[in-house]
């Protein structure tokens, strides 16, 4: 219930001390000089009320618990041990390889030959004194040179061409063969190449090396209780038969216990410690293809015989015999006589033309060198093994908040607003302040009713401000200045 008016207050239920009251008991001067007043309760117990200037008024307002936040630190995850491995390190390098061996070929030249022209004189030129005519081919006997000479004609005297009388025995004649050169003895050239074998050689690549595995850790979780809320104890207001215990506070207040509040967090603990283990990498290798040579190159050479051919050669075996006669009738010895005009005739040589080969040039083998076949292989060359380092391994912290209660929840005496220190300006910057924080005193028209006590109640609850009345506490966490 509340009265309207400037300096009028109702405090439902609220035990008020106004100093000055009828309601003082007693008075004492404090070594200060402040007045000092007590109060006795119902039950007769004396209660000193706090030091108070003219005009103000207290009351027994309820005081909730104080509590504190604090950060705590709790182990979520053990701390342990790490290995740093550090891997095997290489070296690339190149390794020469031979893929073909050096060896050589052989390039036959030939022998280089010539042909010539060659006349093989089977008879020479000459002239002769022959019967009869020019065209015949009986010669004049010495006879008839010497008939020739009796008759005062020298045989060489008879002009070529022209003819005198004769008797002619002739001449025995045979062939004799001869060898003639045709080509002279040489060589034909060849080369047998040089033979290789198919083979194959393993090239190491990489050696065989240590390789570090790091095992690390395992964990198991473990549910630990991290006390959030210590227990603790606060009042209610009760209710009864009998709602005014006593002339101090008219109220009925019930402590309740509030129990602690836990919090289960899962924690990592170490159930295996890390651990290293090394395993062997073999060595590893490339087969190449090769070609080892068994037999280089060589040369051949066949004979080629020299050629021959075979002429016949005419030779005298028994010279004709001539014989002058006066007449023409001649004898076996003389021979016949020819009846004709012996006759020096010129007799052409007798050439037979043919082709001689000739070796000019000699054949030969010429040599060439040939490079073994090289290849370069990339391989790798082990440097230094693979190693481990132990490093620690921190454990995990997880920051949680928990609440400490200071102070546990009670009565006590606290300046509030009463019809000494009320006016209607002030009431109404209350209900203006509790607007603007989201509450709702009804209207703003300074009179202190039923919704402005109730929004002033449940702002003074959220913010853990005393309880029981309209108290300066309240009013300087409002903002509202008297």
């Amino acid at each position: 219930m509340a009265y309207r008016g400037s300096k009028q207050l109702f405090l439902t239920g609220l035990s008020v001390f106004i100093y000055g009251a009828a309601i003082v008991d007693a008075q004492a001067q404090s070594t200060s000089g402040d007045l000092v007043a007590a109060v006795t309760s119902a039950t007769g117990t004396v209660e000193i009320l706090p030091p108070a200037k003219s005009g103000e008024c207290y009351a027994k307002v309820r005081v909730p618990a104080k509590y504190r936040t604090e950060k705590v630190d709790v182990l979520v995850k053990q701390g342990t041990d790490r290995f740093q491995i550090t891997p095997a390190r290489f070296e690339d390098r190149t390794k020469r390889v031979t893929i073909k061996e050096a060896s050589s070929t052989l390039r036959a030249i030939q022998p280089v030959l010539s042909v010539e022209q060659d006349n093989f004189v089977v008879s020479p030129a000459s002239t002769r004194l022959v019967r009869n005519s020019l065209q015949s081919s009986v010669p004049v006997s010495e006879g008839e040179k010497r008939d020739l000479a009796l008759a005062g004609l020298k045989a060489e005297e008879i002009a070529v061409g022209s003819c005198v009388y004769e008797h002619y025995r002739p001449a025995t004649i045979k062939e004799v063969p001869n060898q003639v050169l045709i080509s002279e003895a040489t060589e034909e050239l060849s080369t047998i190449a040089a033979k290789f074998r198919d083979a194959t050689e393993s090239v190491l690549i990489q050696p065989s090396h240590k390789r570090l595995i790091a095992v690390p850790a395992s964990y198991k979780t473990k549910p630990e209780r991290v006390l959030v809320e210590p227990a603790t104890a606060v009042w209610k207001v009760g209710t009864g038969p009998i709602m005014k215990i006593d002339r101090m506070t008219g109220e009925i207040m019930c402590r309740i216990d509030v129990p602690a509040v836990y919090k289960t967090v899962d924690t990592q603990v170490v159930e295996t410690a890390p651990l290293v283990t090394s395993v062997t990498e073999s060595a590893e290798y490339r087969t190449i293809d090769i070609q080892k040579l068994e037999a280089d190159a060589k040369e051949v050479r066949r004979p080629i015989a020299a050629k021959f051919q075979t002429m016949s050669k005419e030779q005298i075996q028994s010279p004709g015999a001539f014989t002058w006669l006066a007449s023409k009738v001649g004898s076996a010895e003389t021979g016949e006589h020819t009846g004709r005009v012996v006759c020096n005739a010129a007799v052409p040589a007798n050439i037979i033309a043919y082709e001689r080969t000739i070796v000019e040039t000699a054949g030969r083998f010429e040599r060439t060198k040939v490079e073994a076949t090289v290849e370069d292989i990339e391989i790798s060359e082990l440097v230094a093994d693979a190693r481990s380092v132990k490093l620690p391994v921190p454990g995990i912290n997880s920051s949680l908040e928990r609440t400490i209660k200071v102070s546990d929840s009670g009565f006590d005496w606290a300046p509030i607003l009463c019809e000494t220190n009320t006016t209607g300006d002030v009431v109404q910057r209350i209900q203006a302040a509790l607007r603007d924080k989201g509450y709702s005193p009804g209207s703003v028209d300074g009179v202190l009713g039923r919704s402005t006590l109730a929004a002033l109640e449940e702002f003074q609850r959220k913010n853990k401000l005393s309880e029981g009345g309209v108290t300066i506490e309240a009013l300087d966490a409002l903002g509202v200045e008297l």
